[in-house]
């Protein structure tokens, strides 16, 4: 048989030394193994202190019950390992405890003189024998538990945690090693299998010689000795690869309001980690911002602990399906990934049913309640003026026209009538003739801005010629916003976005004239001509970080007025790195001089781009120079995101409230306006059709753990970020490493980021399956190097490994390690699960194809791995269990026909309550005004501002609603063509995930990304779509598909459901054929596009 004890104790050869040497660090790896081995064996105890009495064969240690208490041993060591590798306190705990009956065994040993009884004795429970009511025993493990309760409750003793982690990984690891030990040189071990372990419970099978037992006791006395002063070492060589200071954000100091009189250092104010005060959101301080984004709510560890239980009691299920009796052809490690597979697809799926679970149940009971918010319908604050960022990188003239384009409609759409909100694109295009390109697009959409707005303004000149005073002392805001609607829908449809800009503008300038209508207009025209000028174009110096730095350095020069580079210097970081001092935005670097030009010509042009482009960055510094006039807020933006009207305001109505402070991003809805596009195509309409079947989990997400994930789109609270990831002159804190691809990772773990639920942003979405794997390789590399970047990352040894032989086979050298200055960053442990969603979803294709691949190749032909069913059954179980936990939450759409409690009003937020509501939906235009203003907490039931939640249109016309009944019967029809078209699309995933994860894997090898960039790809596949085209992109998929064909019929597998799988492959060059063609004008009059955008337009209607 091939399953024999040796093989689980063989990894002891690793396991144990591991422990002995890392066991200080708690790392992922550490937890998960102590996990792992501490659970099985202590349920191996269990088991024989209860009934397994009297053992006769070593071999089958539990008798004819060996198949089930195997079984539950391996699954419960698995659960194990779950548990503490998701907590580290959880991992610390069994830790301890293993290390404390480890010093027990070796204590009863000795106190025995190493003879121990020939046989058993009577039996014990389980307390009993895992203590032996030893009154030390029982203290040192109650302690353990006390120390457990107390780092729940958030009093985090790093040193001592650690320093308790080393000592018990010591006796641990010095315990499984004298257990490799004895295998290798007792008789007895060679003879007799000990699947459970050197124990207590069975020390009478193993101790058999007195001077074997003692050789073996001090063997382990001298490895803890031996662990200890090696962990020591290990420690202190750690200690010198790792910044000098600890990761302590400082708060954020304006360069003005620095005293010069004083040392850098002294001046600082650390911001406080009050772990104690901030565990739950009612008792957070809403000063201590930084203890609040390392606390984790309660509702999190709720809802982790029944996503590991869950997964957990699946991990038993597939542990019984394995055969592992005496007979069996099972390889322990074959048989252990089996089970670890199967638990860690179910994972995913467990979390997105619990999600939707916990979606429906808040909304049934608080209503889904809304941050709270001000009221900013007035006009905004100072302290609330922020720059609109749009990332830009073209290689070609038409994407940067593209982007000015999308650019300039937000800024329109935006304008704040003090000139509060300033458009800025930032620029990283390196062709002389793009960025010639850029700066003229600059110029036409500031002379667009004018236009528009000065048609605006001549039509209000001749109804508003001497302002627009308040009529009636009755006339309300309401009443004057309708007049000004009218007034500017003459103009055009688009102009009627700037209502409240118009009427405030027109109030200040009148006021500012003081009767005189001669300076009424001037003072209008003049500030037409500001809007404009606060549309501006910054060119980058660098390439350094990419679209993170772009945003970065626009950060620190409008809230400093800052232009020198201070980070990410050429002396830490060499050739990858800049100069100190040198200037962040300009045109004296990142531009290509063409082949054709002299170098003269090139001088002379970048020097007039340059005088063209000095405005914009004066602008920029002269108000962020003024710690009274910087700006506070950074909207983060992609090229192509597009903002609609009001939507920055009503983000920063969310960010300044006073119980938002300490969310460092305000998110918002991030949607795709499929309508708009003419030339939709049917891979668009199916992500549409995703979309509007399911519910916005995002909203159910931030209630468990009080923050969402960011994804590069959202509002910037200046202040946070600079302290927590740039730093300042001589105290940089860099916390982005400067290769980094999802930096969206690192600065959610730092940000604590929020959603507005009420604010809708559009991007583009990827318009073929062939461009969309572009996209979502580029993601699959980030997560790969965010990996790489800890020392316990799952691809650390294997892409290090891979990197020194490519480099060696190529280079003759050893690869030189990139500086990075912070590796890990302090986080809460929701914000590192939820930093690991995107890993875990890019890793469930692969998982489900190993599966396959276990049950129906290997398990079917008894290939180191063998089931007590039928191979087919298990796969199938693992695919019922899936198709249930994604089909179920479809059917709890029809919940939202219930009303809500509404609780929410009583704790939280506000009024609204679901994606569908408690009422009706209607045009996007209007307005769902709430019965009450948005309120904040128990203590402060009113917003700051007095006032209500603003409406949300001026004017609304009739249209024709779409009753909340009628929404839900179309949702849940299309969640069916959903279910259909995902079974059949969705099994390509399986070989697209693995060829996804080894080119993100060699991509991080080799150094260098070498497909195509995503616009380029979509703009080759609109040229040359064909059948052949798209074979030549897809074959890969499609010759699996044959392979897997022709083994099912050679080995005669019967099973309806792998054709499930096998026969999407063999299509699949078909299928994203037809998913690249656009929606043909027939479908666009059926009800399947009719349904799907209607049910959009109404999703708008809350936003």
């Amino acid at each position: 048989m091939l399953y024999q004890w040796e093989q689980f104790f063989w990894s002891f050869l690793v396991i144990g030394p591991f422990l002995m040497t890392y066991s200080w660090s708690l790392s992922f790896w550490v937890r998960l193994c102590a996990g792992f081995v501490a659970l099985s064996q202590a349920t191996s105890q269990a088991l024989l202190s209860t009934g397994a009495s009297g053992i006769s064969d070593p071999a089958n240690p539990f008798g004819h019950h060996s198949q089930t208490n195997i079984a539950l041993c391996i699954g419960t060591g698995v659960s194990g390992a779950f548990f503490c590798a998701l907590s580290e306190s959880a991992g610390l705990l069994i830790l301890q405890v293993w290390g404390i009956y480890c010093i027990y065994t070796w204590s009863v040993i000795k106190a025995e003189n190493f003879l121990p009884p020939w046989s058993s004795g009577e039996s014990q429970g389980v307390f009993e024998s895992l203590t032996g009511n030893a009154t030390w025993v029982i203290v040192l493990y109650s302690l353990c538990l006390l120390m457990f309760v107390l780092r729940t409750f958030g009093l985090q003793l790093r040193k001592v945690n650690h320093f308790l982690a080393a000592v018990s990984g010591a006796c641990a690891g010095a315990h499984i090693t004298i257990q490799v030990i004895y295998t290798l040189w007792s008789e007895d071990g060679m003879k007799g299998a000990l699947v459970y372990g050197m124990l207590v419970t069975n020390r009478f099978q193993w101790c058999t010689r007195q001077t074997s037992c003692e050789v073996f006791f001090y063997t382990f006395c001298m490895l803890i000795y031996v662990s200890l002063i090696t962990q020591h070492f290990v420690v202190s060589f750690d200690r010198l690869t790792r910044p000098v200071k600890p990761f302590e954000p400082s708060k954020f100091r304006h360069p003005s309001a620095v005293n010069p009189g004083h040392e850098n250092g002294e001046t600082e104010e650390k911001e406080k980690n009050d772990m104690w005060q901030c565990l739950r959101r009612g008792k957070r301080k809403d000063k201590n911002t930084w203890a609040s984004n390392l606390a984790t709510p309660c509702s999190a560890w709720i809802f982790l602990f029944l996503v590991v239980l869950l997964s957990c009691l699946a991990t038993y299920v597939f542990s019984l399906f394995v055969f592992w009796a005496d007979g069996t052809s099972t390889n322990f490690f074959v048989g252990l990934l089996y089970i670890v597979a199967n638990a860690f697809c179910l994972w995913s799926i467990i979390e997105f049913f619990l999600t939707t679970v916990s979606f429906h149940a808040i909304r049934l009971i608080l209503g889904m309640p809304r941050l709270p918010r001000k009221d900013f319908s007035r006009g905004l604050p100072s302290s609330a003026r922020t720059v609109l960022s749009y990332c830009l990188l073209s290689r070609q003239q038409e994407s940067s026209e593209e982007c000015f384009k999308t650019a300039c409609d937000a800024h329109l759409a935006n304008l704040d009538s003090k000139n509060l909100i300033t458009t800025a694109v930032v620029s990283v295009s390196s062709d002389l003739s793009v960025v010639r390109c850029e700066m003229d697009c600059r110029d036409r959409c500031r002379a667009k801005i004018v236009e528009t707005l000065m048609d605006e303004l001549k039509v209000l000149l001749q109804v508003f010629p001497q302002g627009f005073p308040m009529r009636t002392a009755e006339e309300s805001l309401q009443m004057r916003r309708g007049t000004m609607h009218q007034t500017l829908e003459t103009v055009s449809k688009g102009s009627t976005e700037r209502v409240d800009y118009w009427l405030q503008t027109v109030d200040a300038a009148w006021v500012g004239a003081r009767g005189d209508e001669e300076s009424y207009r001037a003072d209008l025209l003049q500030r037409v001509e500001d809007a404009a000028h606060h549309f501006i174009y910054l060119h980058r110096n660098c390439r350094i970080l990419k679209k993170p730095g772009q945003y970065q350095d626009l950060m620190v020069l409008a809230s400093t007025g800052m232009n020198e580079a201070f980070t990410y210097l050429r002396e830490d970081y060499g050739q990858l790195g800049r100069p100190v001092g040198s200037a962040c935005f300009g045109f004296a670097n990142n531009v290509t001089k063409p082949q054709e030009m002299s170098p003269e010509d090139f001088a002379a042009a970048t020097h007039a781009l340059a005088g063209r482009g000095q405005e914009d960055i004066t602008l920029l510094t002269g108000y962020g120079s003024n710690p009274d006039t910087r700006y506070h807020y950074t909207m983060v933006l992609d090229s192509d995101t597009v903002c609609p009207a009001k939507s920055i305001r009503k983000l920063l109505e969310t960010a300044e409230h006073s119980a938002n402070q300490s969310y460092g991003i305000i998110n918002a809805n991030l949607a795709n306006d499929y309508s708009a596009d003419d030339s939709c195509t049917m891979h668009m309409w199916r992500n549409a059709l995703m979309e509007v079947s399911t519910v916005n989990l995002q909203r159910g997400q931030f209630w468990i753990f009080n923050r969402v994930g960011f994804y590069g789109k959202g509002l910037v609270r200046n202040d946070l970020y600079i302290t927590r990831l740039i730093g300042r002159p001589g105290s940089v804190m860099e916390a982005l490493p400067i290769d980094i691809l999802s930096h969206d990772t690192v600065e959610a773990k730092l940000l604590q980021p929020a959603i507005d639920a009420d604010v809708t942003l559009y991007e583009d979405v990827a318009r073929n399956p062939i461009s969309a794997m572009s996209q979502s390789t580029r993601w699959m590399l980030g997560e790969v190097r965010n990996c790489c970047y800890e020392k316990s990352g799952i691809y650390t040894p294997v892409v290090q490994g891979l990197t020194a032989l490519y480099s060696l086979c190529t280079k003759w050298e050893l690869p030189q390690q990139r500086f990075v200055r912070w590796r890990e960053v302090p986080c809460a442990t929701a914000a590192e699960y939820l930093s690991h969603t995107g890993f875990r979803l890019f890793h469930a294709g692969p998982g489900i194809l190993l599966i396959n691949l276990c049950s129906t190749v290997l398990a079917a032909n008894h290939w180191a791995l063998q089931l007590v069913i039928l191979p087919l059954i298990g796969f199938s179980a693992l695919l019922f269990t899936v198709l249930a936990l994604f089909i179920i939450p479809k059917g709890f759409l029809i919940l939202d026909t219930l009303p809500s409690l509404r609780l929410g009003r009583i704790c939280l937020l506000s009024s609204k309550a679901s994606k569908i509501g408690d009422g009706s939906f209607h045009n996007k235009e209007m307005a769902d005004v709430p019965t009450s203003s948005f309120l904040m907490s128990k203590s402060n039931s009113d917003t700051e501002s007095g006032a209500s939640e603003p409406s949300r249109t001026e004017t609304p016309s009739p249209q024709e609603r779409l009753g909340r009944c009628s929404v839900l019967m179309r949702q849940l029809a299309l969640s069916v063509i959903e279910i259909i078209l995902s079974i059949l699309l969705y099994s390509p995933e399986l070989i697209l995930g693995v060829l996804r994860m080894l080119r993100a894997t060699w991509a991080q090898t080799t150094g260098s990304a070498n497909w195509k960039p995503q616009d380029q790809v979509e703009r080759e596949v609109e040229t040359n779509l064909s059948l052949w085209y798209v074979f030549k992109q897809t074959w890969v998929v499609f010759m699996c598909g044959v392979a897997y064909l022709a083994y099912i019929i050679v080995c005669r597998v019967a099973d309806p459901l792998v054709l499930l799988i096998v026969v999407p492959w063999i299509l699949y060059p078909i299928s994203t054929y037809v998913m690249c063609l656009r929606v043909p004008l027939s479908m666009k009059d059926g009800f399947l596009w009719t349904w799907v955008m209607e049910i959009k337009e109404a999703e708008k209607a809350i936003s």
